[in-house]
This record gives structure tokens, C-alpha cells and sequence, in this order.
């Protein structure tokens, strides 16, 4: 950690102040007065440094004894995580406070640690927290702070969108939200551990709506990570497997899945986005599940839970029903073009064409062209007992 090139150190009638200038004034970022022994580690935060190092510099300046050292480190760890609060450090790779896990979520088999003002996260959570404690282990940590974001970090451009902007630079991604209610930004680290939310804006119902989706958006590159993908699909479960509806905007899927539950009262698991994993064991047998999520864009249909996946249809409206099948690398595309997993990089374009490759030997991929009448149903229904009953 060092400095921030946003602020300067300076003396006003003998007291030292931190003061914005440049970026930190068009941010309209606040000053703080301090005192000598925040000018002093002001000063060494000149060069990159670490807290251990700067809490061994100051034991030896103000010549602390063993037992005055834990003070000092806990007063040294405040006025540090008081700068963090305020954007004036610059750190990368990126550094969480210390603060308390406020809210723990098990999505996907992944323990994700929030902390910040609850207030900003939103209800839909409820459903996929979890006990833990400050010794559990998480596979992302997401700090949340209601403040400006710092300036950029050089950075190479990945993606520009009006939704969307990624940077990339030797530590971490920066995504910025330009759509979003108020000021809203990521730091994301290079390994989905660590994610550091920027949250400006006023923690309405339409901002809290835009931090969820931005969590979504860090843990999905997490999830790519390990192994698991989001794909755009309606889910329900028929016969003990997760049947996931895909298909363009306007296709039918929550018309077609409703179908399913007037018709046969089954389960409907989500109503937009479900994520898949495919793991294979020592015996080289492939074990595909489906996990909920708490993302379900307008649906309001969100389960939380695991089940194994049978198979993934495509929705095309037409003037009758009748199923059509895929050849192998048509299915395989057609799954890749509907996952919603990060593609910012080749690199990454090239997991999700592995992942939808892997899928299609073990599940039924097949395209259902329907009307929205209750024969659709039983078109689709009996293509999938059958795949089921040669299983």
C-alpha cells in the first residue's frame, strides 16, 4: 500500500492535514486532519509498504516496549483502516479491512464473506445464508465501501459497453458500471478472492439492485475459476433432474416452464439464470448438477440447492410443436453463445467453449419449436422420459 496521488500532506497554522487536489477535488473527495504520528506513517506510505513493516517503524521511532505493541498495532491497523475508508491509499494487489463478515452466502457449493452496511445488500441473499465463522474458510471475500471510488490504475482495456467497462492491469480487474444509479465500481483480484466494491450511490431500491448484479458479476468469474458456468435459462425439476429452458430474449421460457407448473405441479427452480458444474471422478464418470442462484432477474423464482442435470432445451416459437435435434458441435454452440460466464479474454471464451464441449455427450440437448398451447409440454415431455428411461 501507498499514498494515494490524490492527496497531499499539509500544515494549516501547525496542523497536519491530508487534502485532496486534481482528480481527488473533481471526485469531491474529503480531507482529514490528523496528527504527528498519522504524518509520520503518512510519510512512509510515501514508497510501498506493509503494515507490519510500518507498526516496526513506528515501535522503534516512538520506542514502544512488548507490551505497548499490541496498542500501537491495533491504533496503527484504525488510522490505516480509516485512509481505506476515505480512498486516500492506493493498494494492489487489493487489501481487505479487518472488519467483521456482516453476511455469509453458500451459492454453488462457494462460501462468499460480505462486510459492509447491509443496507446495500440485497433481500434476495436471504435465501442462501449460511452460519460460519471468522475462522471458515471463504472462497471470496467481498468488501463493500459507500464511498467514491479511487482514480484508475493504468490498465488494458477489455470490454467498453454502456453497461460495462473492464480494465485489466498486473493485480487486478477494474469494472466500472456506467448505467448504474449512482457511482459504482470493482476492484477485483486476478484469483476471484478478493473483491472491493466502490458503492456511492444512495442505497435505494435501484442501487441496491445494481450492487447485486455486480457481486453477480465477481462471483461468476470466481465460479468460471472453479469449474462451474451461468447459463440464461429457465430451470425446473422433472423426475429428479434439472431441466434448464434456454433461448433469445422473448423466446418463452418463463410461458413455457409456467406451462409445466399449471400442467404437472412440478418445481420451478429459477426463472433466468442457473449454474452448472461438471465434475469428473477418479473412474473418469462425469457427475453434471445444477446449483440455484440467488439471480433470477424478473422471475422472482430462486431456490437454493443442488440437483443433477438432465438436459438443456431451446425454446423457438412456431406455428406447431415438434423437437429438432442438434448434431454435436450445433448443440455445443448453441450452449456456448447462452452462457453468461465472463468472456473478456480469449482465455476465457476458450473455457466456456471447453465447458459447453463437455456438456453435451452426458445430457439431452435438443431445440423444442412451440406454441405457448399445453401440447408443447407434452412434445418436450416425452423426448425426455425417453432419454431418461434408456439412462
Amino acid at each position: 500500500m501507498k499514498q494515494s496521488a490524490d492527496y497531499v500532506l499539509h500544515y494549516l497554522n501547525g496542523v497536519p492535514y491530508l487534502l485532496p487536489f486534481g482528480q481527488g477535488i473533481a471526485d469531491m473527495r474529503r480531507g482529514v486532519q490528523i496528527n504527528e504520528t498519522g504524518a509520520y506513517v503518512w510519510n512512509l506510505l510515501a514508497d510501498e509498504s506493509s503494515e507490519d513493516k510500518i507498526v516496526a517503524l513506528c515501535a522503534s521511532r516512538f520506542q514502544a516496549d512488548k507490551d505497548e505493541l499490541p496498542g500501537l498495532q491495533s491504533d496503527i491497523r484504525q488510522f490505516l483502516n480509516k485512509l481505506r475508508l476515505l480512498n486516500i491509499l492506493e493498494e494492489y494487489p487489493l487489501h481487505l479491512s479487518s472488519a467483521p463478515v456482516d453476511l455469509c452466502l453458500c451459492i454453488g457449493g462457494m462460501k462468499l464473506a460480505l462486510t459492509g452496511p447491509t443496507n446495500y445488500f440485497s433481500s434476495a441473499f436471504s435465501s442462501f445464508t449460511t452460519t460460519f465463522s471468522e475462522k471458515d474458510h471463504f472462497d471470496q471475500r467481498i468488501e463493500l465501501l459507500p464511498v467514491l471510488p479511487p482514480s484508475h490504475p493504468l490498465g488494458e482495456a477489455l470490454l467498453r459497453s454502456d453497461q460495462l467497462i473492464v480494465l485489466k492491469n498486473e493485480d487486478c480487474y477494474i469494472l466500472i458500471f456506467p448505467s448504474a444509479e449512482g457511482p459504482l465500481e470493482a476492484r477485483l483480484t486476478l484469483d476471484g478472492s478478493k473483491v472491493l466494491l466502490f458503492a456511492a450511490g444512495s442505497p435505494n431500491e435501484i442501487f441496491v439492485k445494481d450492487v447485486f448484479h455486480a457481486i453477480r458479476l465477481c462471483f461468476l468469474y470466481l465460479a468460471q475459476k472453479k469449474g462451474l458456468f451461468a447459463l440464461h435459462s429457465a430451470s425446473l425439476l422433472y423426475r429428479e433432474h434439472i431441466w434448464l429452458f434456454s433461448g433469445h430474449s422473448g423466446a418463452g421460457k418463463s410461458t413455457h416452464t409456467g406451462l409445466w407448473k399449471e400442467l404437472l405441479q412440478v418445481p420451478l427452480i429459477n426463472g433466468d439464470l442457473n449454474l452448472i458444474s461438471c465434475r469428473r471422478s477418479m473412474d473418469s464418470t462425469h457427475t453434471l448438477s445444477v446449483h440455484g442462484l440467488p439471480w433470477c432477474g424478473t422471475s422472482e423464482i430462486s431456490t437454493p440447492g443442488a440437483w443433477p442435470l438432465g438436459g438443456i432445451i431451446f425454446l423457438k416459437q412456431a406455428p406447431e410443436n415438434r423437437i429438432e435435434r442438434f448434431s454435436p458441435h450445433e448443440g455445443q454452440l448453441a450452449i456456448a453463445q447462452h452462457l453468461i460466464s465472463p468472456s473478456w479474454t480469449r482465455e476465457q471464451a476458450v473455457l466456456n467453449l471447453n465447458a459447453a464441449q463437455n456438456l453435451c455427450p452426458h445430457i439431452l440437448v435438443c431445440r423444442l419449436c412451440c406454441t405457448k398451447q399445453h401440447q408443447a409440454v407434452d412434445t418436450v415431455r416425452a423426448v425426455m422420459d425417453q432419454w431418461l428411461d434408456r439412462r
